[in-house]
Order: C-alpha cells, then sequence, then structure tokens
C-alpha cells in the first residue's frame, strides 16, 4: 500500500459508529482496538445496527457469519472490528487502484 488510509479509514468508522474524531492511529490493529468498544456495545444492545454497518461497510456475509458463529465470545467484538477496517482499507487500495488506470 502506497499510501497511509488509516487516517480516512478512522474518520470513516468514526462517523458511521458516532465515536470522536481524532484516533491517531498507526496500524491496523490499533484502529480496530479504537473501535472495539463501540463494536461490543453494538453486539450487546443493537444487533440490527450493527448488521447494518456491517453491510455499509461491505463486510462479506460469509465472513460475517464466521465472526458470529466461530469467533469466542471474548475475541468476537476484536474481530469484526479487524475485519471492519480491513473491508474498509481495501476499499481505499481498490479505489487508488482503479482509479489510476
Amino acid at each position: 500500500m502506497n499510501k497511509n488510509y488509516l487516517p480516512a479509514c478512522a474518520a470513516i468508522l468514526e462517523k458511521k459508529l458516532e465515536l470522536p474524531e481524532g484516533a491517531s492511529c498507526t496500524s491496523r490493529e490499533e484502529l480496530a482496538s479504537f473501535i472495539c468498544p463501540a463494536i461490543r456495545n453494538l453486539l450487546d444492545r443493537d444487533m440490527g445496527r450493527l448488521l447494518q454497518l456491517c453491510y455499509q461497510i461491505d463486510v462479506g456475509e460469509e465472513k460475517l457469519k464466521s465472526i458470529l458463529q466461530e469467533s469466542p465470545v471474548t475475541s468476537m467484538a476484536m474481530d469484526l472490528s479487524l475485519a471492519l477496517v480491513d473491508r474498509q482499507l481495501l476499499k481505499f487500495q481498490l479505489r487508488e487502484k482503479y482509479s489510476s488506470e
């Protein structure tokens, strides 16, 4: 990846999760850790909104099912957070790749 997409990725996820702006994350793991409490809250209290978020960001249905069915409860929120971050980063990479051709 040529550019650092983390700040843009963080901004999108902060907005969608209604989090305070300004996460200064230097890695995908840090960003996932930052959004993890919000994802855990959605898992516990608003599954419909969580599923809508996963749909909007375009986390694959199979990936989502796999995490929900196979991840241990203790790591499910982090696994979902990483999936959301990875998908958002991939979208930035694909846009760059196909916009420069």
